[in-house]
């Protein structure tokens, strides 16, 4: 009969006097210091669990000269510890039944422990607004773990110093950063940005489409439409188009939408330009972007047939 464990709030929390390790090759286990015994399943849950063999980007595995204990130390802030910083990101075994899934990530993961383990090499993604914001946090991510990263965006002065950033901070994922200039306020610079990246690149692994922007005031692009709806969508759906022969079956493409997109006006059926592009005395720009938001989702399901 298996020993009763103390109550916990989380499944995943370990019982007094437990501890979990991993082998070098990516095995965690699970050693219990009152009993003298290690298991390779954890304790509370029964299951078992991996993780990568490489250690996260930035840390090294050392022996501590006075104990010759295995100590891990984070380059950057020479931190050190005796947990490998592995088991922050372990992954439980593929479930048996479609019940047993659990959740890996959630609001406070960033994207390089999403990247954990990761090998990106030989991969190309196009990232518009990757400057900046979540844009910039994803191109570095994915460069570092050895993507080719294409930054389409409209401020050249402000990607090169983002392209420059990255590369201090590692020289090859920098070098592995192309600027492609693209004004989603633009069609004819959509398409241009298109055809640039159709003459230098075969296929497409990944295109995140991020740029967009928030709060305008109104006011018309060239092409005749309205600012927001043109940026956060149109632009963005018109370069899909154009990028299409780039896409197999293994292209990702992402969308990045908002939960704002719940609050949308946009009628369910007859829609018009007119409930797209309203006219400045029907304008407001938090509407504006969430109808954009919800042009987003509704694009994204459409791919994903």
């Amino acid at each position: 009969m298996p020993a009763m464990l103390p109550e916990s709030d989380s499944e995943d929390e370990l019982p007094p006097a437990w501890e979990e390790r991993a082998t070098s090759d990516g095995f965690v286990y699970y050693v219990n210091h009152q009993s003298k015994s290690t298991q390779w399943t954890h304790p509370r849950t029964g299951k078992m669990k991996r993780v990568s063999g490489e250690l996260p980007i930035g840390w090294t595995r050392q022996i501590e000269e006075d104990t010759r204990k295995v100590i891990f130390v984070e380059e950057k802030t020479q931190r050190k510890s005796y947990t490998d910083p592995r088991l922050a990101f372990a992954v439980e075994e593929a479930p048996e039944r479609l019940s047993e899934l659990r959740q890996r990530f959630d609001g406070g993961t960033n994207a390089l422990q999403v990247l954990h383990g990761r090998d990106l090499n030989g991969k190309v993604a196009l990232i518009t607004g990757a400057n900046t914001g979540i844009g910039y946090e994803t191109a570095r991510s994915l460069a570092l773990h050895g993507c080719e990263i294409i930054f389409a965006c409209r401020d050249e002065q402000a990607t090169r110093a983002a392209i420059e950033k990255l590369r201090v901070e590692k020289e090859a994922a920098g070098q592995r950063c192309k600027f492609v200039p693209l004004d989603l306020a633009s069609l004819r610079s959509t398409k241009q940005a298109a055809e640039e990246v159709k003459k230098g690149y075969k296929h497409i692994d990944m295109l995140i489409l991020n740029a967009g922007v928030f709060a305008l005031p109104h006011s018309i692009t060239e092409d005749g439409f309205e600012r927001t709806f043109q940026v956060n969508h149109l632009a963005h759906h018109y370069l899909t188009t154009l990028l299409s022969e780039l896409f197999d079956h293994t292209t990702r493409i992402v969308v990045v939408s908002s939960e704002s997109h719940r609050m949308a006006t946009l009628p369910a059926g007859g829609l018009s330009e007119t409930d797209l592009c309203p006219p400045q005395h029907k304008f407001w720009s938090m509407i504006a972007y969430n109808n954009s938001k919800l042009c987003n989702v509704l694009f994204a399901m459409e791919l994903a047939k």
